[in-house]
């Protein structure tokens, strides 16, 4: 059995709708609304961004809390 690989700053293949992500240099927090293609995610202030697969991102998944 193969181990799965680290997911890493550009690997965003993994990413589904309804996880949440925040930004990388804020507190802010959204929700992956769409994953088909591009990764659109709705910040909790409003606003939506969107982010290409295998491209450099200023987004990561919330850990979720222990």
């Amino acid at each position: 059995m193969t181990q799965p690989k680290p997911q890493t700053e550009t690997d965003l293949a993994g990413w589904r709708a309804g996880q949440r992500v925040s930004r990388k240099d804020t507190e802010e927090l959204g929700t992956i609304v769409e994953a088909n293609g591009k990764i659109k995610v709705k910040w909790d202030g409003g606003r939506t961004s969107y982010f290409r697969r295998n491209m450099p991102a200023n987004v990561r998944l919330k850990e979720p809390a222990a």
